[in-house]
């Protein structure tokens, strides 16, 4: 099992090293449009298409929610022991790269239904880091952030055509061919954004302590405290939950850092990237002790 989970994960792996490599090869020149076009087109056609094929029920949802807020706490708790860069670590904790990396583990690892699990996790995900995480840090609730988010909309409109039986696979011929060329492109063009995001980080060897301990909390603690959540499951849901409560740090979490510490920004980078790296390790060995567990 862990060989299993090791080649599903590797694949992730490989596509985002060759958006660094080509990132580093091309330093100067603008990767914008093509964050635009994985924030935009990418990420909520994917979300869009797993949430309408497999419609989560609202009991799944609450749990999830229930298990994130958790996490969310814990996280809280644990930023307060670091004096320096606490924002650093409590939104590298909350903001979890449940989608981008999360969604082809999950799809190599246990198929499509995993998958549509990723995407209710990745909902609550965005959720309280939109909303929760920057009103802890900054001292005031924004709920107009998370409708700044194509995400929200994509799974809305996904999950309320599902319920009504209404699927993209009834488009007309053509149109529905393009929709899943696009669709087969998403993961792997996502991943490769991942990997030109992370080609731009500047590391600073005299940070080097406070990424081990990121690495520590973010992909071993969280996931060792959180274990016991997965008995509030079912099988396939715990085993969900747990790996995706196991992924390294988000991309987003720079995002929201950048909003209001952008101080902060070339270290939360950094984090993202080391966290992504060490997860290769991690990540197969976490998937073999929850498949273990939970069947």
């Amino acid at each position: 099992m862990i060989s299993q989970a090791f080649n599903a994960v590797l694949p992730s792996f490989l596509m985002m090293f060759v958006g660094f490599v080509y990132g580093r090869i091309f330093r100067n020149s603008d990767i914008d449009i093509f964050n635009k076009v994985a924030t935009w087109l990418m990420a909520p056609l994917i979300t869009f298409t797993f949430m309408n094929d497999y419609v989560p029920t609202a009991d799944v949802l609450l749990k999830y929610a229930l298990g994130f807020s958790i996490m969310f706490l814990i996280s809280f708790m644990l930023s307060r022991l670091h004096k320096i860069d606490r924002e650093v670590f409590f939104t590298g904790n909350v903001y979890v790269n449940s989608g981008y990396l999360g969604y082809p583990v999950l799809l190599a690892l246990w198929g499509e239904k995993a998958l549509a699990l990723g995407v209710v996790y990745s909902f609550v995900n965005v959720f309280f880091g939109s909303t929760f995480l920057p009103a802890l840090i900054r001292g005031k609730l924004e709920l107009k952030n998370i409708f700044k988010l194509p995400f929200l909309y994509a799974i809305i409109l996904g999950w309320v055509l599902g319920a009504f039986g209404i699927s993209y696979k009834q488009l007309p011929g053509g149109v529905l061919t393009t929709f899943n060329w696009i669709k087969e492109m998403a993961i792997p063009f996502l991943l490769l954004q991942v990997g030109l995001g992370i080609s731009r980080i500047e590391f600073a060897r005299s940070d080097i302590k406070s990424y081990a301990q990121m690495v520590i909390e973010r992909l071993i603690l969280i996931p060792l405290v959180l274990y016991p959540l997965g008995f509030i499951f079912k099988g396939l849901e715990a085993k969900v939950f747990l790996l995706e409560c196991a992924m390294p740090i988000g991309v987003n979490s720079v995002v929201v850092l950048g909003a209001f510490k952008k101080d902060l920004v070339p270290k939360a980078g950094v984090s993202v990237a080391v966290t992504t790296l060490f997860s290769l390790i991690t990540l197969p060995l976490w998937a073999y002790i929850f498949e273990k567990v939970f069947g």
